[in-house]
């Protein structure tokens, strides 16, 4: 969601509005529709093994062959509504 242009990034859709908490790591991450559970543990800053956990309960996880990804808009989505239940 971030366009170079001139060799500055312009920021389009909504994520302008956040853009004092983005850093280069988030830009990369946004960037991407399908990350490894490493990368996303990591970016998520969970264990392996909760991260694995969430991911296949919400359905995000695709592989094929020997290569796992996990969708991260499904995640995210799934995360979202989590985070609504603990809310009430």
């Amino acid at each position: 969601t971030s366009k170079e242009i001139g060799g500055e990034q312009n920021m389009s859709g909504n994520i302008w509005m956040y853009s004092y908490d983005i850093d280069e790591q988030d830009i990369d991450m946004l960037q991407r529709d399908f990350i490894t559970f490493k990368q996303g543990a990591e970016y998520y800053k969970m264990g392996m093994k909760p991260f694995i956990r969430i991911c296949r309960e919400s359905g995000a996880v695709y592989k094929i062959g020997k290569m796992v990804r996990v969708n991260r808009h499904i995640l995210e989505q799934h995360i979202r509504k989590l985070r609504l239940k603990e809310e009430k």
